[in-house]
């Protein structure tokens, strides 16, 4: 029998399958000079074995740097105790030593100290990387050093106070030191000052101390790989962040691969909404660059739009987006963008499983006519989930399983045990909004996702949840209260003003989903797309059968994610 996980986060779906291998290239060119070097890749090379990356160059050891080795190396014992240990901030590769090397590949965005026996030059292909860089305090350990790379144009003549004096780790009176020596024992750290303003050059490493832990990449702070589009993803964003401590103007530009064989995608770029008065929507980037000034600490979200209808099979697509500091710091980062060549079956949006959370804030104050909501004490939250199909059709799931096919089709499952066997680490998910005896409910007539979807369902007056059943106790049947006669109706309202009550009754629920502003139709429907794929809106839900004097409304908002891009529920 297979195995079905009981539990799974409902975000964690998005791991469950893997997209192609995509890149874009930049060309990065790295000059050693003779006895030691610190330099800075900014892309990952495309033979970044070590030893076919530096075949034949006259070096003699490469290590590379891991700036956070310090913040992930507490082990706990087996009785609770902490065990010490030295953290591994440096891995090596030594030429034709592989037993004792640990160092294999190399890769973008990181710090590597090299020893060269002779002055090499070497121009490559990479997938450019954003840095990352942790910084741990030294103060009273003798002998370390932060390394930290410099993103700029190796052709900007760019000042260290200027590149790393807005850092909050004591940069910018603190002293900036560049390694050298040309005997293998150690290299030596040459003080260059930071307050007199010494020069440093993009693609090259220089040391700190720093009075604190933390991270810090630099002026230019970016969140996430790249701008990529998966197989079936018609939109991809990308965040950028003022690292710094004043005003910066960041400009934006995409630029074709340096890979003759990657085409630049046909991309469209959505514009603020104050530009989006003239200019509606979304515009071409291939028109030029752009800028956006962010305070400090503040964050752009670049959302782009691919038009797939201009796609070619035949075709790999990739380019190169650079995010440069047009202020003193000149730092400049670039990302790849890419994007995969769906087949002709690919999973249109909004279709998919939409999974979530619904906070009801306002519940109904009852009288002898009516039930107006008004705000309750709190709020109750409940997970929920919506799935769309093809034909646009909307269900209301209390259980289902999600899983990956032999062929990477993603596919829904509303009976637990007609998972086939070909489904691959098949998961769970349920919620506990809605009876176990209902676990699929249809949108009512007229109902659409992204405009107003209602949903009708009936917990039965002997369904094994209803609250007001005890399964365990022989005498709740279903008879009146004195246990003689047969039961009226669950349903027959008008028992709850007689003397005689039913033991058990239905409780009728109605839940409606709207995106028009206020939850008013009248008013316009709001359903914007974003990168996230996350919608928002009005929930009411409305409960009958537990009060003779009307049904119990409660109102609050939902919030949404399509999580599962499964076409039909099967």
């Amino acid at each position: 029998m297979k195995h079905i996980t009981g539990y799974l986060s409902l975000l964690s779906f998005m791991s469950l399958v893997s997209l192609p291998s995509l890149a874009a290239h930049i060309e990065e060119t790295i000059t050693l000079a003779k006895g030691w070097n610190a330099i800075y890749l900014e892309s990952t090379p495309t033979n970044a074995a070590c030893a076919d990356f530096f075949a034949g160059a006259p070096v003699e050891r490469v290590a590379s740097y891991h700036s956070d080795a310090y913040s992930s190396t507490r082990q706990i014992a087996d009785d609770g105790t902490e065990i010490a240990q030295k953290p591994l901030s440096y891995r090596v590769w030594v030429p034709g030593d592989e037993a004792a090397s640990t160092l294999t590949a190399l890769r973008g965005g990181c710090v590597y100290v090299i020893y060269a026996k002779d002055v090499w030059t070497t121009t490559f292909l990479g997938v450019p990387a954003a840095p990352r860089q942790t910084w741990r305090a030294t103060s009273g350990d003798t002998g370390f050093m932060n390394l930290v790379g410099v993103s700029a144009d190796t052709n900007a003549s760019v000042t260290a106070k200027a590149y790393f004096g807005e850092g909050p780790f004591g940069t910018a009176s603190g002293v900036a030191y560049k390694i050298a020596g040309t005997k293998t024992a150690a290299p030596t750290f040459l003080s260059l000052g930071l307050a007199s303003s010494p020069k440093v050059m993009g693609g090259q490493a220089y040391a700190f101390s720093a009075t604190k832990d933390g991270d810090w990449p630099g002026v230019v702070g970016v969140q996430g790989d790249g701008v990529v589009f998966g197989a079936d993803a018609n939109y991809a964003s990308i965040t950028v962040r003022n690292c710094g401590t004043t005003n910066h103007v960041f400009k934006f530009s995409i630029s074709a691969s340096a890979d003759e064989t990657e085409s630049v995608p046909p991309l469209s770029r959505r514009l603020p909404r104050v530009d989006a008065i003239s200019v509606p929507g979304y515009t071409n980037v291939t028109d030029g660059a752009w800028t956006v000034e962010l305070a400090a600490g503040e964050h752009t979200d670049q959302v782009f739009s691919l038009d797939r209808s201009k796609l070619d099979n035949g075709i790999t697509y990739g380019a190169i987006l650079a995010i440069e500091d047009l202020g003193a710091s000149k730092m400049r980062v670039r990302v790849p963008v890419v994007a995969a060549v769906g087949s002709s079956d690919v999973v249109a949006y909004p279709v998919g499983l939409w999974a979530g959370e619904i906070a009801l804030s306002q519940v109904s104050g009852i009288d002898d006519t009516n039930a107006i909501p008004v705000q309750a004490g709190g709020t109750l939250k409940m997970n929920v989930m919506v799935h769309v199909d093809t034909n646009g059709i909307c269900r209301l799931l209390q259980r289902v399983v999600a899983g990956v096919d032999t062929n990477g089709v993603m596919r829904l499952f509303k009976n637990l045990d007609n998972v086939p066997q070909e489904i691959e680490n098949p998961r769970r998910i349920s919620t506990v909004m809605m009876s176990v005896d209902t676990p699929v409910v249809a949108a009512a007539d007229g109902s659409a996702f992204g405009d107003a979807a209602g949903f009708s369902w009936t917990v039965d007056a002997k369904a094994r949840d209803n609250p007001f059943r005890h399964a365990w106790h022989p005498d709740h049947d279903g008879k009146k209260a004195d246990y003689k006669g047969p039961a009226p109706s669950g349903d027959d309202f008008a028992n709850y003003k007689n003397p005689v009550k039913p033991e058990l009754w239905s409780i009728v629920n109605r839940l409606d989903f709207s995106w028009h502003e206020q939850g008013n139709r009248a008013l316009p429907v709001h359903f914007p797309y974003n990168a996230d794929e996350t919608t928002s809106g009005i929930v009411t839900w409305e409960v009958r059968g537990l009060s003779a004097k009307g049904p119990i409304k409660s109102v609050g908002t939902f919030a949404l994610r399509r999580v599962f891009k499964a076409k039909e529920l099967e």
